[in-house]
């Protein structure tokens, strides 16, 4: 009994961080094109760059599927330009970041 109620809990904590990733990822698009630059360098400002880095790197084909992130959806959302404002944002490993992204949703 117990394992069953272990099992749906956590699949209810996994839809609802699937929508928390989709609603914040959508933020961070829409603060980029709107120019709202200032509040999104000061939201990437406080995560650890290295941190960051380590869990893009975690992101593959399988990863995007389980979050149900399309990256077709990405790639229409976000342009190059977008990409090379977000590596100046980011600053340090903001290269390295940008890159992986574009990995990502090539």
């Amino acid at each position: 009994m117990n394992d069953i109620f272990n099992k749906k809990l956590s699949e209810i904590f996994g839809k609802v961080d699937e929508k928390m990733i989709q609603a914040k990822l959508n933020a961070a698009i829409d603060m980029l094109k709107k120019g709202n630059t200032e509040e999104l360098a000061r939201k990437i400002n406080k995560v650890d760059k290295n941190e960051l880095l380590s869990k893009i790197n975690e992101f593959d084909e399988s990863k995007l599927k389980e979050f149900n992130i399309d990256k077709n959806e990405l790639k229409s959302k976000i342009s190059n330009a977008d990409l090379n404002k977000l590596a100046q944002i980011i600053g340090e490993h903001g290269d390295e970041i940008v890159a992986k992204i574009k990995e990502i949703i090539k």
